[in-house]
């Protein structure tokens, strides 16, 4: 690197010294200086292939994928049989939010390379980014046949199985994921084995939460099922949710996160238990509601959420951010429903997104009921407004998993690409009868699904009114 400088120093019309000194810098984790080495090269030499290449990666190392996009494109029309241009393309292209352009990509990459399995897997990842989980399928199964040992790309195939609502397929292939080097919900209890299906009569069984909070509510459910095979059960839950998850049935002991566990005698993963239970579309635990609200809240929220509405009003919770950003909805986008007559509109919103509620709250007339209180107590007090509400209106979150776990109904908005667990069904789904989903017609378009959203609770006015 010190010579490779000093040449630059002596010779800054030599393109070759600064690609030198930009590759090297970027073998040695300076991305950002082999960035800058890398573009005096190439102003040097416009149109050389592998300063292309290295420009690009570099940005790609610095999370750039705008800056390394122009680069592939150059490097893409002087090389159009360089494979390795062609994935690092279709690879910039999915994190620029660009499936369609990434699909052309990864084709000429395929091409090029028909037996690689990374090619195949993203080739897959693509066309499943364009709600066309079957004509993915095919390229996962390739993936897999050439290498069968990569855990992602049997994950995969299973994510898009489960978006097509074969579960039981789906499912069995979803359990790759706890191969994966990045899955970071696995647990290990030295001595104590998995969980394999087998019978449970007389054994205690550790369930361990996995993912997220709305994932906690959605599959506790299950935990009946385990008691009547004859197990005792014992649930760890994430700590902000030991409250609520309480008054859920089939739980012998329930413990949070960071707390003294039990004696037990196998363990399993709570998203696993679909796929041992043998679950499909028919054999969805439906026993709603399953959660139950706190009395003394539930009578301490009754009394001020009367008070906020009108004789005959609609009560509408809203919760518009999640924690994936994908999924969370601009407040101003409920401008629409803000606008219904006959509906009264209150937040369900908890830490995040307030701020948008403190700039737009008073101007589309949301009432923000205060006395919420943080943390596992926080969702005491989230459940049982929810059941004030007479109609949930939400992002794909957790609190639209615990006003469905309460039987509460919920008209649901989904970003482009929904998860798996909302299958391609047009508007309803069997994990709770009582929602309504609704679906982005076009990518990014949070707009047009909260307008149907309006339209769908003027509806409900009227229902009620008549």
């Amino acid at each position: 690197m010190a010579h490779f400088r000093t040449a630059a120093a002596l010779h800054p019309e030599h393109p070759v010294v600064w690609f030198l000194l930009g590759v090297t810098l970027r073998t040695t984790g300076r991305a950002e200086e082999a960035a800058a080495a890398l573009h005096a090269a190439l102003r040097l030499r416009p149109e050389h292939p592998d300063t292309l290449f290295h420009l690009a990666s570099a940005q790609l190392d610095l999370l750039r994928p705008d800056l390394a996009l122009p680069a592939l494109r150059r490097l893409i029309a002087l090389q159009p049989d360089r494979m390795g241009a062609a994935f690092a393309l279709g690879s910039v292209l999915m994190a620029l939010d660009a499936p369609e352009q990434a699909e052309r990509a990864f084709r000429l990459a395929a091409l090029l390379q028909p037996d690689g399995a990374a090619v195949n897997n993203n080739l897959g990842a693509a066309i499943m980014a364009q709600r066309r989980p079957g004509a993915a399928i095919g390229h996962f199964r390739r993936a897999i046949r050439i290498d069968p040992s990569r855990p992602e790309h049997r994950k995969n195939l299973g994510i898009a199985q489960l978006m097509r609502g074969e579960l039981e397929e789906g499912f069995r292939e979803y359990e790759w994921r706890m191969g994966q080097a990045v899955w970071q919900w696995n647990q290990s209890f030295p001595g104590k084995p998995v969980w394999d299906g087998g019978p449970l009569a007389g054994r205690t069984i550790l369930v361990h939460y996995e993912q997220g909070l709305g994932d906690s509510v959605q599959f506790v459910r299950y935990l009946p099922l385990l008691k009547a095979m004859g197990a005792r059960t014992v649930f760890e839950c994430q700590p902000v949710l030991k409250r609520l998850l309480a008054t859920a049935p089939g739980i012998d002991a329930l413990v949070a996160r960071g707390e003294a566990l039990p004696d037990f005698d196998c363990c399993l993963s709570l998203m696993s238990l679909p796929y041992r239970c043998r679950t499909g579309v028919d054999t969805i635990p439906r026993g709603i509601p399953y959660l139950r609200t706190d009395p003394e809240r539930a009578a301490f929220w009754h009394e001020r959420v009367l008070g906020q509405a009108r004789a005959g009003e609609l009560r509408v919770g809203i919760q518009w951010r999640a924690d994936g950003g994908n999924r969370s909805i601009p407040l101003e986008c409920f401008d629409a429903l803000s606008r219904v007559p006959g509906a009264r509109l209150f937040s369900l919103q908890q830490v995040t997104g307030l701020d948008e509620l403190e700039r737009l709250g008073k101007r589309f007339g949301i009432i923000d009921p205060p006395g919420r209180r943080a943390g596992a107590e926080g969702f005491l007090d989230t459940a049982a407004l929810a059941e004030c509400m007479d109609l949930v209106v939400a992002c794909d979150s957790v609190v639209g998993h615990v006003a469905g776990a309460l039987g509460r109904p919920v008209f649901l908005a989904l970003p482009w690409l929904g998860d798996w667990r909302w299958m391609k069904h047009p508007d309803r789904t069997p994990w709770y009868p009582a929602h309504r989903l609704f679906r982005m017609a076009r990518r990014n378009d949070w707009h047009g699904v909260m307008a149907r959203v309006a339209e769908a609770v003027a509806e409900e006015v009227q229902r009620a009114r008549s």
